[in-house]
């Protein structure tokens, strides 16, 4: 099978050596979108991350491909036509991602219990618009469910004081793995893109951007990568960036966090999620089948701009309580596996500071600072494709020439999505790795690109680094080789979730898969 090799190093040479026509800082979703949707339009594109793909935010999401139906809520109570705008695009958008990778995405039904009978129409109508606006993109009919019904979705909800619910359908993803896949799509498709490169200057001439000195935070060694324009889209650290190109702005992004916390799939065995529609201040929970396991979220205060920022015992008992008061088995707090926090960009409105991160805009801006850097912040995972294009027409309108692709580009599927057929791939893969669950691991996480780690275990064998789960030894060679993780971390958080899933196992799988790395670290990458 003939793949591309992905070797850092050169990445870095191609950095080095050429002149893009666009670089952008910043490798979570919004920086690899329009990376690869510049590519594709025929620019030299550049893109380098201070840390690892999708390590931030990009990572750290409700793992959901969705309209969002309390934003369309708030359209109609408010006749907020952006709030509209922005549900009306998601819907266009959910399937769209689905279809581009397979594997890592899919259609998913959700619940919304219902307690009083006026709770029927309110809902059921508001859905059937949600439904209305998604129009051909549509991933199923909103339902009304009797009591039974909605027990054959979500086994273990607390019905006391029920009357039934209302069913709708959106979208459910592995965040990290699409960022990485994508990344890797764009870098197929001609980009130079590299990971933990930082940018500690923008240089200018005269008063326009053109190019960035960086470090190479691997090997401490710094360069100058040089650019027609300069995107800024590194999510929470926007305003970080903004201020290398003009120290005085003012900042532009109140940032709140996100805590999400996992539990064992036992407690919510069905195939159905659940939203809580309203809590005591307001706020929505997810209770959500994800990878095996449960995924609960999310919490929604003002933070502070941090690396590592880190789910507080608080949160973690908020999301707790109302747990326990929907389902019918009480969680305890040692049934956590695992935590973590997120940091979410939120643009602040122009005319008058916010009071609170709620009412901030969840929409995505863009602003051209006087230097020509673009700066992207804001919007949400499931709307990438479009904050992408949106941007990159902006890099258009500053450059002497057009682009030779409109911006109504065709779909392409990422690495794992193209020729995806889960039938055929397990057809093939039976061939030489025997265990059933490994075998719907690979195709659920690499898609097609589960063959290339079959040749790897043909070398390796089908070596499991743990009992408990499915994950294997040529795994890891794999997500070094082709997809340009570096450290332990990168490949057991980002690339298998496991930090995710399982802090604790992934704690103690920690030294093993640090010595598959210095041992690939140690033998060049064969072309």
């Amino acid at each position: 099978m003939k793949t591309q090799l992905i070797e850092r190093q050169a990445q870095i040479k191609k950095l080095k050596q050429q002149e893009f026509d666009c670089l952008i800082i910043g490798g979570g979703a919004t920086g690899v979108g329009s990376a690869l949707e510049a590519t594709r339009r025929g620019l030299k594109t550049g893109l380098v991350e201070r840390f690892d793909f999708a390590q931030g935010t990009s990572s750290k999401s409700t793992k959901l491909l969705h309209g969002g139906v309390r934003y369309l809520e708030q359209a109609f109570k408010k006749f907020d036509w952006n709030q509209f705008n922005l549900v009306r695009d998601a819907l266009a958008e959910r399937k769209n991602v689905i279809q581009m990778a397979p594997h890592l995405a899919k259609p998913l039904p959700l619940i919304i219990p219902l307690y009083q009978f006026w709770q029927m129409p309110y809902y059921f109508s508001g859905l059937l618009m949600y439904d209305f606006l998604s129009g051909k993109q549509s991933l199923g009919r909103s339902k009304l469910l009797s009591l039974k019904q909605t027990l054959e979705l979500f086994p273990t909800l607390n019905t006391e004081g029920m009357i039934g619910s209302v069913m709708y359908y959106d979208g459910q993803f592995d965040d990290a793995r699409l960022n990485v896949e994508v990344a890797m799509t764009a870098i197929e498709c001609g980009a130079a893109i590299a990971n933990y490169v930082e940018v500690t200057e923008i240089i200018k001439e005269g008063e326009k951007c053109r190019g960035v000195r960086v470090k190479d935070t691997l090997t401490q060694e710094t360069f100058e990568i040089k650019a027609q324009i300069i995107v800024n889209a590194t999510g929470p650290y926007t305003d970080s960036i903004r201020e290398l190109d003009q120290p005085t702005t003012e900042k532009l992004l109140k940032v709140s966090s996100g805590v999400h916390i996992v539990i064992n799939k036992s407690f919510a065995p069905g195939e159905g999620a659940l939203l809580i529609p309203k809590t005591e201040d307001g706020r929505v929970i997810f209770i959500v089948p994800w990878r095996g396991f449960t995924l609960i979220g999310t919490t929604d205060e003002p933070a502070k701009v941090e690396d590592n920022p880190q789910a507080t015992e608080a949160e973690i008992q908020y999301l707790l309580k109302y747990t326990n008061q929907f389902l019918d088995k009480t969680v305890k707090r040692e049934d956590v596996l695992s935590a973590w926090c997120g940091l979410r960009p939120l643009v602040s409105p122009t005319h008058a500071a916010a009071k609170s991160t709620a009412k901030l805009s969840r929409d995505h801006t863009i602003i051209t600072s006087k230097s020509g850097l673009i700066t992207i912040t804001g919007g949400k995972w499931t709307t990438f494709r479009k904050m992408a294009k949106d941007t990159i027409n902006k890099v258009f309108n500053q450059l002497s020439f057009s682009s030779t692709v409109n911006s109504s580009l065709s779909l392409i599927p990422v690495v794992g999505g193209k020729d995806f057929d889960r039938n055929e791939l397990d057809k093939q893969l039976a061939t030489n790795v025997d265990d059933e669950q490994i075998r719907s691991h690979l195709i659920n996480y690499y898609g097609s690109r589960s063959l290339i780690i079959q040749e790897i275990t043909k070398e390796l064998g089908v070596e499991r680094l743990t009992p408990k789960y499915p994950f294997i030894t040529a795994e890891v060679v794999y997500v070094y080789r082709y997809e340009m993780a570096q450290k332990p971390e990168d490949i057991l958080a980002r690339r298998f979730r496991l930090s995710f899933l399982d802090s604790q196992t992934s704690q103690q799988l920690k030294e093993r898969v640090s010595e598959i790395v210095s041992t690939l670290q140690q033998v060049p990458i064969e072309k």
